[in-house]
């Protein structure tokens, strides 16, 4: 995404204050790619003369983002943008191994669209929202393992994500879906469940995963909230596994006990 087409000018019109527009500035710059995960941040001389506005607004916008976990100060070195770990632990949307082997194999999406259309029932009632809401479409496809296939599509809140129609498939190579939420949109996740289910493939679904009609599918549901309660994204993925299997390890007892209540 263009940096200057996606950013508004700073004004002192409006309801944002100018420490408050340039932290969103700063969150477009590294939504857009133009400051990646740990990059040196600009300094703040170059900062103020790069939005037009004092060192000091620089200053407390930086302060902010650092508080939220987004920048990160060295002494002596300057402002870094945080650098993410994405273990497969956390992040790891999808956990295929090859037979009984527990290494994960790494999964290859490639972006399809990204389109806003009305919630169908089934995605209203998983976003808790009016039947008709708009939502964003995010499609992806993907592949893993000799033969492994899957097809996925996001459906997200529009109102909560606005602006995310306009990403392109260079844009999705530069950041993930997920830190695009965290980083630019201000969404913090905290709770994922899970509804694995097996179904026969009908001819649109063995298209779409590269199987024949008939064939075994796994489906995967995947509902994501933050702290409150909140539905941020519906995600439905069709997989054909091939000789691949879905992978998942608990580390305790307590964790199993919790995982089947």
């Amino acid at each position: 995404m263009n940096a200057t087409k996606a950013n508004p000018l700073i004004t002192t019109k409006g309801m944002l204050s100018l420490y408050r527009q340039i932290e969103d500035r700063l969150r477009e710059e590294i939504s857009c790619g133009n400051f990646k995960e740990g990059d040196l941040v600009p300094s703040e001389f170059e900062l103020a003369d790069r939005y037009g506005v004092s060192q000091g607004t620089v200053r407390k916008a930086i302060l902010n983002l650092t508080q939220q976990g987004i920048f990160y100060r060295k002494q002596g070195k300057g402002t870094f943008v945080v650098f993410q770990k994405t273990g497969p632990e956390k992040y790891k949307n999808f956990r295929f191994v090859n037979g009984l082997d527990t290494n994960l194999l790494d999964v290859n999406t490639s972006f399809k669209r990204v389109k806003v259309v009305r919630a169908n029932a089934e995605v209203a009632e998983a976003l808790n929202m009016p039947n008709g809401a708009s939502v964003i479409h995010f499609e992806r496809t993907g592949r893993f393992g000799e033969a492994g296939r899957l097809h996925t599509i996001s459906f997200l809140p529009h109102h909560m994500h606005r602006g995310l129609e306009r990403y392109t498939a260079e844009d999705f190579k530069k950041n993930t879906l997920w830190k695009l939420q965290e980083i630019y949109f201000g969404i913090h996740i905290e709770n994922r469940e899970e509804f694995i289910s097996a179904l026969v493939a009908d001819e649109e679904t063995a298209r779409l995963v590269g199987t024949v009609q008939g064939a075994a599918v796994l489906r995967i549901e995947v509902r994501l909230t933050t702290g409150d309660g909140t539905a941020v994204e519906y995600r439905r993925t069709h997989i054909h596994l091939g000789r691949m299997k879905y992978y998942r390890r608990f580390l305790n007892s307590t964790r199993v006990e919790n995982a089947l209540k």
